[in-house]
C-alpha cells in the first residue's frame, strides 16, 4: 500500500468506528440506518446533479453494478443492526470488520490476483483474524465453538460477507467507471460519485425491507425526532466508504485496503469501553493486540 492510501484509510477508519458506537449507542436498528443513508444521500444529492454529464458516459454494466452493490450495502446495514441488537460493540464490531479478509483473501485465488498479495501480507491477514476469534471470550479457558453459537455471532458473519460482496463489486465498478472517464474527471470524483449512487440504491433496498417489518416502520416514526444523531451516522458513513473507495485506487489489491481498515478494530474496542462501560477482559485486549500486529505485517507487505 502506498502512504496515500494509508492515510486516507486511517481516516475512514476513525469515522466508521465513530458511525459503528452512534448505531449501537442511538438504535441498533434498520430503521437508524435507513434514515442515516437517506440523509447521505440527500445531502449529496446537489453533488450528484453536478456531475450529472459523468452519469451519461456510464454503462449499463456499471448501473448493474450499482444495483448490487447497493443489495449488499444494505444487507451489511441491517445485519450490522441485528447484530448490535444481540451482542457488544467491542466484540460484534471487530468480527464483522474482520471476516470479510478471508472471503477476499479466497476471492483473490478466484479473480488471478492473489500473485499481488505478499506473504507477509497474507500472514497478518491470518493475525487479524485470529484475534477476532479471541475476541468475544471473557477468559482464555472459554474457548470452545459454543461460545459463537449465538445471534450476535451470525449476523456479524453475514455483514461481513456482505461487506466482502460490496468491497468486490465495487473495486470492479470504479475500476471501469475510472476507465470511462479517463481525463474528464479525478480519481477522487469518481469514488465520491460512485459512492453517492450506492448511497441510493442503497437506500431503496432498505425501503424494500423496511416495508415489510412492522417493527422497523415502528421505529421509523419513532426516530424522527432523532435527525441530529441520524444525520450524523449519515456523513460519516458515506464519506467514510468515499475515502475507502478512493483509496482502493492506490492500492495493488483490494484485500490490501480492507485489511488496513481493521485499524478500526481496536478504535471501535475502545469506544465501545469508554462511551458504553462494556468490560476488557484479557481476551479482548490480547485480541486487539495480535489484531495490530497483523495490521503491521499487512502495511509491511
Amino acid at each position: 500500500m502506498t502512504i496515500t492510501a494509508i492515510v486516507i484509510v486511517m481516516v475512514s477508519a476513525l469515522a466508521h468506528a465513530g458511525w459503528n458506537l452512534f448505531g449501537k449507542k442511538v438504535s441498533p436498528s434498520g430503521a437508524f440506518f435507513w434514515y442515516s443513508t437517506l440523509w447521505g444521500a440527500l445531502l449529496t444529492l446537489p453533488v450528484l446533479v453536478y456531475y450529472r454529464p459523468l452519469l451519461h458516459e456510464l454503462d449499463s454494466g456499471i448501473w448493474w453494478l450499482v444495483a448490487v452493490t447497493g443489495f449488499f450495502q444494505a444487507t451489511y446495514l441491517s445485519c450490522l443492526a441485528a447484530a448490535y441488537r444481540h451482542g457488544e460493540l467491542s466484540v460484534v464490531y471487530p468480527l464483522a470488520r474482520s471476516s470479510p479478509l478471508l472471503i477476499l483473501l479466497v476471492g483473490t485465488l478466484f479473480l488471478g490476483t492473489a500473485e499481488t498479495i505478499t506473504g507477509a501480507a497474507v500472514a497478518g491477514i491470518v493475525l487479524i483474524l485470529a484475534g477476532c476469534i479471541i475476541l468475544p471470550m471473557q477468559r482464555f479457558r472459554d474457548f470452545r465453538l459454543a461460545n459463537y453459537h449465538n445471534l450476535a455471532t451470525l449476523f456479524a458473519l453475514l455483514a461481513a460477507a456482505s461487506t466482502a460482496g460490496y468491497s468486490l463489486v465495487d473495486d470492479n465498478a470504479t475500476g471501469q467507471m475510472r476507465d470511462l472517464l479517463a481525463g474528464i474527471a479525478l480519481d477522487a470524483e469518481v469514488a465520491f460519485v460512485f459512492v453517492i449512487l450506492q448511497a441510493w440504491s442503497a437506500l431503496i433496498w432498505l425501503s424494500l425491507g423496511l416495508s415489510v417489518q412492522a417493527t422497523e416502520r415502528r421505529l421509523l416514526r419513532e426516530l424522527i425526532f432523532n435527525w441530529r444523531s441520524t444525520m450524523a451516522a449519515g456523513v460519516l458513513i458515506l464519506g467514510t466508504y468515499g475515502l475507502v473507495v478512493w483509496a482502493m485506487a492506490y492500492a495493488d489489491d483490494v484485500s490490501y485496503v480492507v485489511a488496513f481498515r481493521q485499524v478500526s478494530i481496536p478504535i471501535g474496542v475502545a469506544l465501545g469501553w469508554y462511551f458504553l462501560e462494556e468490560p476488557l477482559h484479557a481476551p479482548k485486549l490480547l485480541g486487539v493486540l495480535t489484531i495490530l500486529a497483523g495490521l503491521l505485517l499487512v502495511v509491511l507487505g
